[in-house]
């Protein structure tokens, strides 16, 4: 799967009740804007800036470099370090497999699934996986976990 960013226009709603509105493409970076918040963009589908939580991920996205990903293939795998505040964690992302998921409206769609384990200094450990839809040019599906906590978006619908 070649990089595209969704339509401009697209409409994403995840199971939160958040939607998120694709405005367009600069480069690696797919424009988007939170309804009723912020634009930020989305570095070759995985990862924003700024977070969710309003830092800027700059020097973390140009340490992994994830756009190294595309095209998608299975098989295609990354590896990159990162340090911050004295400390170094290293991150191995792959394109795990291609598979057949559920996706917005209960439909089977075709999705890449690219996992990312991160692993820190003093042992922790968390694994990241996204599933992408090369038909909505987006991740229709996001989980995280560290072993002692874990969240997910789901997108449940999409509106051109």
């Amino acid at each position: 799967m070649g990089f595209a960013c969704p339509d401009p226009g697209t409409t994403f709603t995840y199971d939160s009740g958040t939607k998120v509105v694709a405005k367009g493409r600069d480069g690696m970076d797919c424009t988007m804007e939170i309804v009723g918040g912020k634009p930020y963009k989305l570095r070759a589908l995985l990862f924003d800036n700024p977070s969710p939580d309003g830092a800027d991920t700059t020097a973390y996205i140009n340490a992994l470099k994830p756009e190294r990903l595309w095209p998608l293939a299975v098989g295609k795998k990354i590896e990159a370090d990162f340090s911050s505040g004295g400390k170094t964690w290293h991150y191995i992302l792959r394109v795990v497999q291609a598979e057949k998921r559920t996706g917005p409206g209960d439909a089977m769609i075709d999705t890449f699934l690219i996992e990312m384990q991160e692993q820190g200094p003093a042992g922790q450990r968390s694994v990241s996986r996204w599933w992408i839809s090369p038909a909505d040019k987006f991740a229709i599906r996001y989980d995280y976990s560290d072993g002692s906590r874990a969240n997910r978006a789901v997108v449940t619908s999409v509106t051109r």
